[in-house]
């Protein structure tokens, strides 16, 4: 199970425009549209952890001989999305946001953008394997459902607290203080992939 907190918690963190766009809806919105935004989000990412972590399972259950060419992958993808990390702008404001929809419309909205993201599905597979989820447990059926918890337990994890944290103190906190605490984001999120990337190499050679 923490192999699936693990990679939750990691999926939902790298998803840094979202919380920035939960900090924004905070600052100008209300709570209702907060936490629209922030279910959304936190359903989509669990949605892609729920199709990843099946599909991985039978991967590495089947197809044993591409198994360092999977974590050879897998390393690809996150040190393509550390890079991008690395690349994106900083956060410059929080208020620049124009009348927003209701609280259904930014749900949907938010919804459909986080489960488009072509990248969000191999990024999945790849914080798994980097995890050793399929390592540290043999892959059958019979732990995909505790993974599938873990996996849930982790990504309420990360959007619960900064749907609570934009709910109640988006509006009390002076904006510098926020942008700078986002903007640490970033950085983190780069050197993290970069980490993940090199583990889920070596655990496949």
């Amino acid at each position: 199970m923490i192999e699936g907190i693990t990679a939750g918690f990691i999926l939902s963190l790298t998803l840094f425009p979202g919380t920035v766009w939960l900090a924004k809806v905070g600052v100008v919105g209300t709570k209702r549209q907060v936490l629209a935004v922030g279910l959304a989000f936190g359903l989509s990412q669990f949605l892609w952890l729920l199709v990843a972590i099946p599909g991985l399972m039978m991967m590495c259950a089947h197809l044993t001989l591409i198994r360092t060419g999977m974590h050879l992958f897998a390393g690809f993808v996150l040190m393509y999305m550390g890079l991008k990390f690395f690349r994106a702008k900083r956060v410059v404001a929080l208020d620049d946001v124009d009348d927003l929809p209701s609280a259904w419309g930014l749900f949907r909205l938010a919804f459909n953008q986080a489960l488009a993201m072509p990248m969000r599905l191999p990024a999945a597979m790849a914080i798994l394997l980097a995890t050793g989820v399929y390592i540290n447990h043999e892959p059958s059926w019979a732990i995909v459902p505790s993974i599938i918890i873990g996996a849930l337990i982790g990504t309420a994890w990360w959007w619960g607290q900064f749907t609570l944290l934009s709910m109640f103190f988006a509006k009390r906190v002076p904006q510098s203080i926020t942008i700078k605490s986002l903007n640490k984001i970033r950085p983190f999120c780069a050197c993290l992939n970069g980490f993940l990337a090199l583990i889920a190499v070596l655990l496949g050679v």
